[in-house]
């Protein structure tokens, strides 16, 4: 069989179980296959299993990675899943500030910058700067791959589209094209999220809960985000988890969606600064600072604030019952602030929709986002869907040779890409 033809019989499998691209989700499931191994698990023939896996040396997705042990005979190859020097720039943005990291592919930081900005200024200004730091970044280590980026930001995303939605608090931002712009710079898959969302995903999968969590970003402005079995639910068109808009008085402070009285108004963290700016605060950190102090007109603030924000999130515990209310962001972090939540929340939810509910503060910190938009987009990146439709577009621009494909014939590790200037592990 020619390579041409494989490359035809590649196509014609699609994505079902014996796909390249299924094969390739099950070598990486586990840190080492021989293929032996993957010939009892997938039951395919060893002709298809050579095609296959030749498809996926070429793509530099898969390596030989040493031999396994041997009593007696010819020890095997390991394949592994190819992660060597792979990252991830990810761009987790609040209202004021951001978190811009080069990430390996589990999500940890390698590398990483903190900004102040403020996001309601137009794209045209901001992206550009943002996006220069992300370059800056990289250059810092020429050897590195990277495969993906991604971008959190505080406000709506479509799950369906992966666009972001209109939204109050990035004005002009809809229409920009961030996607388009930030696939432009750089050539490689790029995944938008809310940022509340991407701290809740992140939180469950660094801690490995498997159950329904509730995570919660309060800060600048309020976001939530409920993930069930390690995914997290973006709703009909993106906007589940935007509690800040939930309305709690008819009357009350002008908010930013054009309407009075919402949650955002009465708690948000630009709310309480306002609220406090004739006591000499003049932005989040002098609030955070004067609260560890013990200030009393501050601490009263934040905990009106959080009693505001309990009585929304009990609604949400009665609805989801969840077993973990993680509470992240510059003010949900605080102990007054977490304090009143969890009161506030017991007080009002009926006591069996809380009989396993555990309310804790963010465990990994500031890396929350970091973890969740990795996890996320690793996911979409090496889905088996997306490596069968790399492999098949990378068939229709590849010349055919005239190598032949038997049952005895061995796949050569052939990366498409550059040798790397480094192979060694992280």
């Amino acid at each position: 069989m020619t390579s041409e033809n494989s490359k035809t019989s590649a196509v014609a499998a699609g994505t079902g179980p014996t796909s390249a691209g299924h094969m390739f989700s099950l070598i990486r499931s586990r840190p080492g296959w021989t293929r032996q191994q993957l010939l009892a698990a997938t039951g395919v023939s060893r002709t298809t299993l050579f095609e296959r896996l030749d498809q996926l040396f070429k793509a530099g997705l898969v390596y030989e990675a040493g031999t396994t042990s041997s009593e007696g005979g010819r020890p095997a190859q390991l394949l592994r899943f190819d992660d060597r020097d792979r990252v991830l720039l990810i761009f987790d943005l609040g209202h004021v500030h951001g978190r811009i990291a080069v990430a390996d592919l589990s999500g940890n930081t390698l590398r990483m910058v903190s900004l102040r900005f403020d996001i309601s200024n137009p794209p045209s200004r901001l992206l550009p700067r943002l996006l220069d730091q992300g370059d800056a970044l990289l250059a810092a280590d020429p050897s590195a791959h990277l495969v993906g980026v991604g971008m959190g930001i505080p406000a709506p995303v479509d799950s369906e589209t992966g666009q972001m939605s209109e939204c109050t608090t990035m004005p002009g931002w809809q229409d920009y094209g961030l996607k388009e712009r930030i696939q432009q710079r750089w050539g490689v898959p790029v995944l938008l999220e809310n940022d509340a969302r991407a701290f809740s995903l992140g939180e469950a999968a660094a801690t490995g809960e498997a159950g329904i969590l509730l995570g919660v970003k309060y800060s600048s402005g309020i976001g939530a985000g409920v993930v069930v079995g390690g995914e997290v639910i973006g709703g009909a068109n993106g906007a589940a988890g935007d509690i800040g808009h939930i309305r709690l008085t008819d009357d009350g402070p002008p908010c930013t969606c054009g309407r009075r009285g919402c949650l955002a108004a009465w708690a948000s963290g630009r709310a309480i600064v306002e609220q406090l700016r004739g006591h000499g605060m003049h932005d989040l950190e002098d609030v955070v600072q004067r609260a560890r102090e013990g200030d009393p007109v501050v601490v009263g603030a934040l905990r009106k604030g959080a009693r505001r924000l309990g009585r929304v999130l009990a609604s949400m515990v009665a609805i989801v019952n969840p077993e973990t209310l993680v509470l992240g962001g510059s003010l949900g972090r605080l102990d007054v602030v977490a304090a009143e939540i969890e009161r506030q929340v017991r007080g009002d939810t009926v006591e069996r929709a809380m009989l396993k509910l555990r309310v804790v503060p963010a465990r990994i910190g500031d890396e929350g986002g970091t973890v969740g938009l990795s996890r996320k987009l690793v996911r979409n990146v090496y889905s088996a869907t997306a490596i069968d439709t790399l492999l098949a577009d990378s068939a229709k621009t590849e010349p055919a040779d005239a190598t032949e494909a038997t049952e005895d014939s061995v796949p050569v590790a052939q990366p498409s890409r550059a040798p790397r200037k480094s192979t060694r592990r992280r």
